[in-house]
């Protein structure tokens, strides 16, 4: 009797052992979570947005572009811009498009705003035939069809324009790279309340601009001498936060991530840089030869430090 039970109790134990054996081999490894070398997110998510800009733009297949074609973040709406008209078209009336009134100004600058269905376009005094120079700074909203312009900013050196916007969409905050000469900028702000103005910094040769999503903050670079800065709009101050050495400002993401590259004297691309405030820049790439600054990516930035990362 005892030999039954000593022999029952082994069977007993050895299915306990092999059913948690299983059970383990299934949670450990064949339902385990991929480790990081297995997949890449990053790669996950573009790939997603290319699927998603692809079909989206079928949607806009029939329409014969005359311009540039500007896409809204969710692809409701295309924008086809040229020098001297926006024309808006809708994805499901294609045949009805909104022939926006620009009160014969020209188009320096259309962008769509990345959360919502509002637009950004940057217009000039194209027809000019003496007086003040204004350019203004437009806010369209299709689904209102609503024509809402900012301040304008006046007198300004003739032929200047509007050639690159960056906004803080949780801020409103709207910074303003206005070209006013050959290779001469200067940047303007202006905010929800319209309340716009002119930006002093230290330099007239700016490159890129950029903002932080949620904080009124600026970042800009020096083309000519290789300088980032950094703009405080809350309290107006400003700092140099790149490293020693030349650089040139990429971008800036979502989590605050700035990209730059660094330049040899002829304004090529010798390494790619990430870095953030507080903390500072580290090289995630250093290139086997020089490519043109124009040629360069955030996104290749951001696959080179994933890389580096691994």
């Amino acid at each position: 009797m005892n030999k039954k039970f000593a022999q029952l109790a082994v069977c007993f134990i050895l299915g306990i052992g092999i059913q948690a054996g299983a059970y383990l081999y299934m949670d450990r490894v064949l339902f385990a979570p991929l480790s990081s070398g297995d997949y890449d997110m990053s790669d996950v998510k573009d790939k997603m947005a290319e699927a998603a800009e692809k079909e989206g733009k079928k949607l806009f297949a029939k329409v014969s572009v005359k311009g540039k074609a500007y896409y809204s973040h969710d692809y409701k709406y295309m924008a086809d811009v040229t020098g001297d008209s926006v024309t808006i078209y809708k994805a499901d009336d294609l045949g009805n498009p909104q022939n926006v009134d620009l009160k014969n100004q020209g188009v320096s600058f259309f962008e769509w705003m990345p959360d919502r269905n509002l637009a950004l376009m940057a217009l000039y005094p194209a027809h000019w035939k003496g007086g003040r120079w204004d350019v203004t700074l437009a806010r369209y909203n299709p689904d209102g069809t609503t024509h809402e312009s900012d301040a304008p900013i006046r007198d300004l050196p003739r032929n200047s324009k509007i050639v690159d916007v960056a906004y803080s969409t949780a801020t409103n905050a709207v910074y303003m790279k206005m070209e006013v000469g050959k290779g001469l900028y200067r940047i303007y702000r202006t905010d929800a309340n319209y309340d716009t103005r002119r930006i002093y910094i230290q330099t007239s040769h700016i490159g890129k601009i950029a903002v932080y999503y949620d904080k009124d903050r600026l970042f800009y670079d020096d083309r000519q001498k290789g300088i980032l800065y950094t703009f405080n709009g809350d309290d107006s101050s400003w700092r140099v936060i790149s490293p020693p050495g030349a650089f040139r400002l990429v971008g800036v993401d979502e989590d605050k991530t700035i990209y730059a590259v660094k330049i040899n004297t002829k304004g090529d691309v010798t390494a790619y840089y990430t870095g953030k405030l507080g903390v500072g820049f580290k090289e995630v790439k250093a290139l086997d030869s020089p490519v043109e600054f124009n040629s360069v990516t955030m996104h290749m930035i951001k696959e080179a430090a994933a890389q580096a990362g691994k």
